[in-house]
């Protein structure tokens, strides 16, 4: 999807965090034609992906993210880094770009998720997610199953609100980047693009 920001256009590319099969289709859509490639990722982690072909990449997957894999996985392979994002570190580095974040930094993340979420969100997570195990998700599309899975997952208070605050955030990296860019790129988790949209004012 494509609009203007001012005098810059900007494209997002949403995708599926976890597929293997969408590295390739990222990579693809990395081009020369834009000044400016961004991602939905903190600055800690997009450091951490450039060097993951070199070092051990340290990941303790979350009980959320473990699920969700097992989930993931009826339409093709899954695994980390998410290969979507890691498109992105290895197409700017292939031309000699720095892949801009969008996310916040781990700090920052950290102290805004203490804020929203709760001990009792936290059980009622452990609920969902087991009883998600035995769900029927919808699997004509993994966009479908995903929206899906973020439906269920934002039925936690402090989940959603911690959705809000991300999208609220990726909008306003968005707005300035803008400001000095012509054609920007911007990779964000498909569950998310929509809440971004919305920030944006364009939905």
């Amino acid at each position: 999807m494509r609009f203007d920001i001012g005098d810059c256009s900007v494209t997002i590319l949403p995708v599926i965090k976890g597929l293997v099969s969408e590295y390739d289709r990222v990579r693809e859509a990395v081009t020369d034609d834009y000044d400016c490639i961004a991602v939905s990722l903190g600055l800690e982690e997009i450091e951490a992906m450039k060097a993951a072909d070199t070092e051990e990449w340290d990941y303790d997957p979350s009980n959320l993210d473990s699920v969700y894999a097992h989930h993931l996985r009826q339409f093709g392979e899954v695994t980390v880094p998410i290969p979507a994002f890691k498109a992105v570190i290895d197409a700017c580095a292939s031309r000699g770009k720095q892949p801009m974040p969008l996310d916040m930094c781990d700090e920052d993340f950290t102290k805004m998720y203490c804020d929203c979420v709760s001990t009792f969100d936290i059980l009622k997570e452990n609920k969902i997610l087991k009883k998600s195990m035995k769900m029927q998700f919808n699997t004509s599309s993994p966009e479908a199953f995903v929206k899906q899975w973020d439906d269920l997952i934002n039925k936690i208070k402090g989940q959603y609100a911690v959705s809000l605050r991300r999208e609220e955030y990726i909008a306003s990296q968005i707005r300035d980047l803008a400001r000095y860019r012509k054609n920007v790129l911007a990779v964000i988790e498909y569950e998310r693009v929509n809440g971004v949209m919305i920030e944006l004012g364009l939905e």
